[in-house]
């Protein structure tokens, strides 16, 4: 007989070690799968229910009136005393504007004014000045001790006086109300709030402006509104004047009561733009607050619900556990309303049936015993 040559030694081998690992590894299979635990668990039924047809529209909540706050006055931004979401007052003042004509203008009145008071002074001096002198003249001439051309010297003399006093009188008069004129022009630098509310809106400091370009806006929040859009085939059952429950996405604010305010019925297409508004006096909700809006219409819909409390989450997706060959089986779902029962739009069917206990203890492919059976 030929002795077996080494390659084929090595394959042997090779075969009798895989063989061995086999024989030895199904023990510990057998091992690990006797110590396996059934985990005891109820099941709650997939049921199907008519409930009222909810539509829902989401959105962010903004004012329902804005106002830009203009400047009469064109120059340049100085100073904004409110930024982008700040609360602001009405009569609070909110910018200052420069400019350069008006306070150009401011400066040269004030340097005429100054100029005519200094000569007032003068004027005043001379105008007194000449009425004694008249005054003497007069008395020497009733003494017989000067001639009557003398007097009448000095009688136009004391009336020019007098009439240069009265004119530079009523140039300082015209002065003055021409610098409180500028200086009335000059008040419009400051810009104040006609009303109050939140700014959702705001030039910088150095921005140009004028009556056409508004410093800042300001959103009314005594009442805010959603705007968005219901499909065109419930237009027979959405009308102005609906009760919509309006909740926000985040935060703790809690829900409230809203009225469908606007609906455009006339634009073609498959969708029709709503308006809801919502009663903020209390200033509880910003704008800019991303919010769901449902209202509930005169026809009913069929809808699959599960106990909430067989729903989990995971990195954001929603799943169940059923159960098939005594295992748990993990399905992702789609969820329509997290209440209690949860409403599922996709996933699940009638007769279905969803682990509701123990959660905790099982995972895909565990073993599982139900309770009851």
């Amino acid at each position: 007989m030929k002795p077996a040559n080494l390659p084929t030694l090595v394959i042997a081998g090779v075969v009798l070690a895989l063989a061995a690992l086999a024989i030895i590894a199904k023990p510990w299979d057998w091992l690990r799968r006797s110590a396996e635990v059934d985990v005891v668990v109820t099941l709650a039924p997939v049921e199907r229910h008519l409930r009222p047809l909810v539509v829902r529209v989401s959105g962010t909540l903004q004012p329902i009136q804005e106002v830009d706050v203009t400047s009469r006055l064109a120059g340049r931004l100085t100073e904004v005393n409110f930024k982008t979401g700040d609360f602001v007052t009405a009569g609070a003042l909110v910018a200052l504007v420069s400019s350069g004509v008006v306070a150009e203008r401011a400066r040269t009145a004030e340097a005429d004014l100054s100029a005519s008071r200094k000569l007032l002074q003068g004027k005043e001096q001379a105008s007194e000045q000449a009425d004694k002198q008249l005054a003497r003249w007069r008395e020497l001439y009733n003494q017989q001790l000067i001639a009557r051309r003398d007097v009448e010297a000095a009688e136009i003399e004391a009336a020019t006086a007098r009439a240069q006093l009265d004119l530079l009188r009523a140039q300082i008069a015209q002065e003055e109300a021409m610098l409180a004129q500028v200086v009335q022009v000059q008040q419009l630098a400051r810009i104040v709030a006609p009303v109050s509310g939140v700014v959702t809106g705001a030039l910088s400091v150095g921005a140009p402006v004028n009556e056409a370009r508004a410093i800042l806006s300001i959103g009314q929040t005594e009442r805010l509104k959603l705007v968005g859009e219901v499909a065109a085939d419930l237009a027979e059952l959405v009308h102005e004047g609906m009760t919509v429950a309006i909740t926000p996405r985040q935060g703790t604010a809690r829900a409230r009561t809203g009225t469908l305010t606007r609906l455009d019925k006339t634009a073609p297409g498959e969708f029709l733009s709503v308006e809801i508004s919502v009663d903020n006096r209390d200033r509880a909700w910003k704008i800019g607050v991303p919010v769901d809006a449902s209202l509930t219409l005169a026809r009913q819909e069929p809808v699959l619900t599960i106990p909430l409390s067989a729903l989990l989450t995971e990195a954001g997706k929603q799943y169940v556990y059923l159960v098939a060959d005594r295992r748990a089986l993990r399905r992702a779902v789609e969820v329509a309303e997290s209440a209690d029962p949860a409403v599922i739009r996709s996933g699940l069917k009638v007769g279905d049936q969803v682990i509701v206990s123990d959660l905790g203890k099982i995972k895909d492919g565990t073993r599982v015993i139900i309770r009851g059976k």
